[in-house]
């Protein structure tokens, strides 16, 4: 057993050693939920003393040793501060450096544990604020993760601020791929905005086809992709990379992009030259009734002439429903829903020559951004209503919201971790006591790991309890 995990046995044995009695009495009354209640405080309990531990130990071996600081000196000792982590709420004391040729000051220890000024959350718990926000409101995500860290009380703001952290997520980097056709299909959402019009939230999915999963159709392969703040060219050149970082594009011999019909959609051929684009079936029909109006004696007639792509036939049937209009907004109606057939035909005749081509374009929408950000009544500023869409895309992606974030936040360190000093004596000491011991210090992961100021506080704390 390694020494530092019988440093935790100790501090958890003296934890539940303080309320023993009461530990004593639920188990003889067999009340086990206030038996496990009082457990998951306990153990609350060790988890804040390590980390204070672990904080205090690293501040103290960057003070010791200069040749981990160089250039910084001691300007004050013993400055507090308090961090709401996993676990609740943890006061540690830390030391307080100026640099002698910037005059810059830091507390060398925050930065290595990757707290920046005046951080009261540890990025931990920031991702679970995120995470949870992705599902419900800004305050019952507070109010659950609250909840969980000890009942500290936390605020929507501050889910709010986490929240605009959130970058648009990396995607997995992955071997280029051979395909015969490629499908792109685009929709938007319309979210409401707190001041003016609405924002519009594009929605861009590319995959490589459909394929059957217990007896339902799936897309293979799928990659979403969301965008709100470029314009549509921009927009489709972050596609095209996207795309082309996955697949050969050179060696595709069809691109379809399929939509609504939308002008930022039609964008899409000016960076995919070999895309065709297909109008979505589910706007055709809706257009289609607007324009017939309950007219079922030329609906047929009408839905004929799209199939077999005769235009002349098509305005034919407009022209009679024009003729039979009786009121201004009926023949706006109509006139409207034609200009929306006519500026798609050729989209809407492929619609029957790809007759396996499906879009579920709004299905996606409703599931990926609608669901949270326009189902319910609320209103959306533009950057939240942005960075909300990165977090449904990173889900909708199957990639975890809470790590992508704890990415996105790594700290490059500023103080160097020195490869030789004039504490490797002194480590030489005591790795012969360590083996002196017959304990072993090197079955913890983080012990494996690259030398950094946490494995130095953790093998302190093994060596000063052994």
């Amino acid at each position: 057993m390694s020494v530092f995990i019988r440093y935790i046995k100790e501090i958890i044995l003296s934890k539940l050693e303080e309320d023993e009695k009461e530990f004593e009495r639920l188990l003889y009354e067999m009340d086990f939920q206030n038996f496990e209640r009082l457990l998951q405080n306990k153990l609350h309990d060790v988890g804040r003393t390590i980390i204070k531990a672990v904080l205090e130990k690293m501040d103290q071996l960057i003070k010791q040793d200069k040749t981990l600081r160089p250039g910084w000196v001691v300007c004050r000792k013993d400055d507090v501060k308090e961090v709401v982590t996993c676990f609740g709420p943890v006061s540690y004391a830390r030391t307080y450096y100026r640099h002698k040729e910037t005059g810059q000051y830091a507390y060398l220890v925050d930065e290595q544990a990757g707290y920046a000024p005046h951080m009261r959350l540890d990025p931990t718990v920031k991702a679970k604020l995120i995470e949870h926000a992705a599902e419900m409101s800004y305050r019952k995500s507070a109010e659950k993760v609250g909840a969980a860290c000890g009942g500290v009380a936390l605020s929507g703001q501050t889910v709010l601020r986490a929240v605009r952290e959130f970058k648009e997520p990396e995607l997995p980097v992955q071997e280029r791929k051979v395909v015969p056709r490629l499908y792109i299909e685009a929709d938007e959402d319309h979210v409401a905005c707190q001041h003016g019009r609405a924002l519009e939230s594009r929605l861009v999915y590319i995959h490589e086809g459909w394929e059957e999963k217990d007896g339902r159709r799936s897309l293979k392969n799928p990659v979403y992709l969301s965008g709100m703040d470029k314009e549509a060219d921009e927009f489709w050149e972050k596609v095209w990379d996207e795309v082309n970082k996955r697949y050969d594009l050179d060696r595709i011999e069809k691109i379809y992009v399929i939509g609504d019909g939308a002008a930022w959609i039609k964008c899409a051929q000016l960076v995919f030259p070999k895309a065709e684009f297909i109008l979505d079936k589910f706007h055709l029909m809706k257009y289609i009734r607007r324009a017939l109006g309950g007219n079922k004696e030329l609906n047929k007639t009408l839905i004929g002439a799209l199939r077999f792509g005769n235009f002349e036939k098509a305005q034919e049937v407009i022209e009679k429903l024009l003729k039979r209009a009786t009121t201004a907004s009926r023949k706006q109606a109509i006139i409207q829903s034609w200009g929306y057939i006519r500026s798609n035909w050729e989209g809407i005749t492929r619609i029957y020559s790809y007759k396996e081509i499906k879009c579920s374009a709004e299905g996606h929408i409703s599931h990926v951004l609608s669901a949270r950000m326009s189902s319910r009544p609320m209103g959306w500023s533009r950057e939240g209503a942005k960075h909300m869409a990165y977090i449904r895309v990173c889900q909708a992606n199957g990639q975890s919201v809470a790590e992508e974030y704890l990415r996105q936040q790594q700290v490059n360190y500023k103080i160097e971790i020195m490869t030789t000093s004039p504490a490797e004596t002194v480590e030489v000491e005591r790795q012969k006591k360590t083996k002196a011991t017959c304990e072993t210090h090197d079955n913890i992961p983080v012990l494996k790991g690259p030398k950094n100021f946490l494995y130095k506080a953790l093998r302190e704390l093994s060596l000063a309890y052994a």
